[in-house]
C-alpha cells in the first residue's frame, strides 16, 4: 500500500486554451430553459408587453427572455445578460438564435418597455465644476470628475400605459406560476394565505429620483408587494418612505383577481400583514372582499394596553414558560375593540409575557387584531391549543413568508434598483417578480425530495454549474453534461427535476 509520503504532487502546473474542446461550465442551466419552455414565458411576453419595431436588432420577447435568463444564472441589473454573452453556448442553450444584448441595449429595451425615451448624454449629464485634488487609493493623482448626472425634480414614472401592462403581465405569470404549485405551498387550514409587505431598496448616491431618506438614515425605494403563498401576484415600485399602509390598498386590488381564482368560488382568504397595514382603510378593503385579516396591532400598544391590563385575571389563558424566547410565563386574551376613527369592532389577541428576570407583576404586551373567529378555524387546533394562542401561531409563519423575498432581494439581486430613472426600475421589477414566481415554481414543485424548497443560489451551485457541451440536430437541442464528477444521487435529482419540469 503505498504511503503518504510516497504520494507526490505535479512539480509544477501549466494551463492552456484548447480551441477545439467547445463547453459551457453552466451545462445543468438546461433545466431553467425546460422551465421557461413549460411556463410559456416567451407567449406571455408577446402577449402582455408591448412590441419592439421590426428594424430592432432584439424582439421585446429575445431581450426579455434574455434578462431573466442572465438573472437566473446570477447575473444582476440590467447587465445580467451579459452572463450568457460570455460564452455562446449559453446563449444557445436559452434558444438566443441573435445572441443575447449588450447592457447599453437592454437598457433601450426596458426604455421602450416603461414608455420612456433614452437620453442623450446633454440631457442626462451636466458640468461638475470645479473640484479640489485628490489622490486615488494608490497615492496618485485622481482624475477629476467631468461630469455630473442630473436629477429630475419629479421622478420619471412609467407611462400609465406601460404600467397597466406590466401589471397585466405580473398577473398573468402569477396566475400561471400558482396554478403548478401544490394546495399545501399555498394554503393553510382551508384559507389561501395572502400576505403584504413593504421593502426599503437601498441605494447609493444621489443619482436616484425617486429614493428618499428613511427612518433607518439611507436613501431607499419602496417596492410594495402581496403574495399568495409564495408567489407574488402583484407589486408597485415607488417613491421611498412612502405610506405603506395608504399604498398598500391598489396593490390589494391589483391582487384580488389573481387571488379570487386560487380560492375558488367558496374557497376563504386570510390577509397576513404586519403593523404598518393596521389602518381602518386596509381593513375596510379586505372586509369589502370577504377576506379574514390577521394584522398586527402593535401601532396601538399603549391604548390597547391599557385595555389588557383591565382584564380580569381569569380571562388570560396561562400557557406557562417559553426557554427558546427566554420567557418565564406568557398568557394569552380575547377582547372586543374598536379604534378611534372606525365605525367597527375588531377582535384583539393579546399575548403577554414575563422574562426570566422580571419581577413579578411585570409584563411585556404584544398585540394582533382579526376578524376571525373559533368557528373559522380547525376545530381540533382550537381545541388544544386555544383560539388567541393558535392565531399567534398562525401569525407567526410571517418569518417564513419573508423570507420567500430573499429569492428576489438576494437570489436574483433586487435589493439594490440597476437605474436613476424610476420607470426602468418600474419596468425591471416586473420582469424581476416574474422571474422570482418562476423560482418558487423550482424551488416547491420541480425540485424533489430534501431539495425541495431550495435556495435559488444553493441550485445554481448544485445544479447549474456542471460542465456539459452542446448537441443540436433535427430541431431538438441535447445538453451532454458531465457526470463523471458528479455523485449518481445527484445526477438522479437532476434528471427527476428535469422529467417534472417537461410535464409542467
Amino acid at each position: 500500500m503505498a504511503k503518504k509520503s510516497d504520494m507526490k504532487r505535479p512539480q509544477a502546473v501549466n494551463a492552456e486554451f484548447d480551441n477545439d474542446f467547445e463547453a459551457t461550465g453552466n451545462g445543468g442551466a438546461v433545466l431553467i430553459e425546460q422551465l421557461f419552455r413549460s411556463l410559456g414565458i416567451r407567449r406571455i411576453i408577446e402577449q402582455r408587453l408591448a412590441k419592439r419595431s421590426e428594424d430592432a436588432e432584439y424582439s421585446m420577447t429575445e431581450g426579455l427572455y434574455a434578462l431573466m435568463a442572465g438573472l437566473a444564472l446570477g447575473g444582476h441589473g440590467i447587465q445580467a445578460a451579459e452572463t450568457l454573452r460570455a460564452n455562446p453556448l449559453d446563449e444557445r442553450l436559452f434558444g438566443l438564435k441573435d445572441g443575447a444584448p449588450s447592457e447599453g441595449t437592454m437598457y433601450n429595451i426596458l426604455c421602450e418597455l416603461s414608455g420612456l425615451q433614452p437620453r442623450t448624454e446633454a440631457e442626462a449629464y451636466e458640468a461638475a465644476g470645479a473640484c479640489q485634488p485628490a489622490l486615488d487609493i494608490f497615492g496618485q493623482p485622481a482624475k477629476p470628475q467631468r461630469l455630473r448626472r442630473m436629477v429630475p425634480d419629479q421622478p420619471e414614472y412609467a407611462t400609465a400605459e406601460r404600467r397597466r401592462q406590466l401589471q397585466d403581465f405580473t398577473q398573468a405569470t402569477a396566475g400561471r406560476c400558482l396554478e403548478l404549485l401544490q394546495s399545501q405551498i399555498v394554503k393553510m387550514d382551508g384559507f389561501t394565505m395572502v400576505f403584504g409587505d413593504g421593502s426599503d431598496l437601498e441605494v447609493e448616491g444621489r443619482c436616484f429620483d425617486a429614493a428618499e431618506w428613511t427612518y433607518a438614515g439611507v436613501r431607499a425605494l419602496r417596492w410594495l408587494t402581496v403574495m399568495a403563498g409564495p408567489v407574488i401576484v402583484a407589486e408597485e415600485l415607488g417613491l421611498g418612505a412612502r405610506d405603506e399602509g395608504r399604498h398598500i390598498v391598489s396593490v390589494l386590488e391589483r391582487a384580488r383577481p389573481v387571488i379570487d381564482t386560487v380560492k375558488g368560488v367558496h374557497g376563504k382568504v386570510l390577509a397576513h400583514l404586519d403593523s404598518a397595514y393596521f389602518e381602518k382603510g386596509v381593513v375596510e378593503r379586505t372586509r369589502e372582499y370577504g377576506w379574514k385579516f390577521l394584522i398586527c396591532a402593535n401601532r396601538l400598544r399603549g391604548p390597547l394596553q391599557r385595555v389588557a391590563e383591565d382584564q380580569l385575571e381569569a380571562s388570560w389563558h396561562k400557557t406557562g414558560r417559553d426557554a427558546r424566547r427566554g420567557w418565564a410565563d406568557s398568557q394569552f386574551s380575547v377582547f372586543a375593540y374598536r379604534p378611534e376613527g372606525w365605525d367597527f369592532n375588531v377582535t384583539i389577541l393579546a399575548l403577554r409575557w414575563r422574562e426570566q428576570d422580571d419581577l413579578p407583576g411585570i409584563w411585556h404586551y404584544t398585540f394582533l387584531g382579526t376578524d376571525l373567529e373559533p368557528g373559522d378555524l380547525p376545530k381540533h387546533k382550537v381545541k388544544e391549543y386555544g383560539f388567541a394562542r393558535y392565531g399567534w401561531m398562525l401569525y407567526s409563519t410571517k418569518q417564513g413568508r419573508e423570507n420567500h423575498y430573499k429569492t428576489a432581494l438576494e437570489d436574483l439581486g433586487l435589493h439594490h434598483p440597476p437605474s436613476g430613472r424610476l420607470g426602468i426600475n418600474q419596468a425591471f421589477y416586473a420582469i424581476g417578480t416574474a422571474l422570482a414566481n418562476m423560482m418558487m415554481v423550482l424551488r416547491y414543485r420541480v425540485m424533489q425530495d430534501h431539495e425541495r424548497g431550495i435556495r435559488v443560489w444553493r441550485f445554481r451551485d448544485r445544479y447549474v454549474r456542471i460542465a456539459g457541451r452542446l448537441v443540436e440536430g433535427a430541431r431538438r437541442l441535447t445538453v451532454r453534461l458531465s457526470g463523471a464528477c458528479v455523485d449518481a444521487a445527484r445526477q438522479a435529482l437532476w434528471l427527476r427535476a428535469f422529467a417534472v419540469a417537461a410535464r409542467l
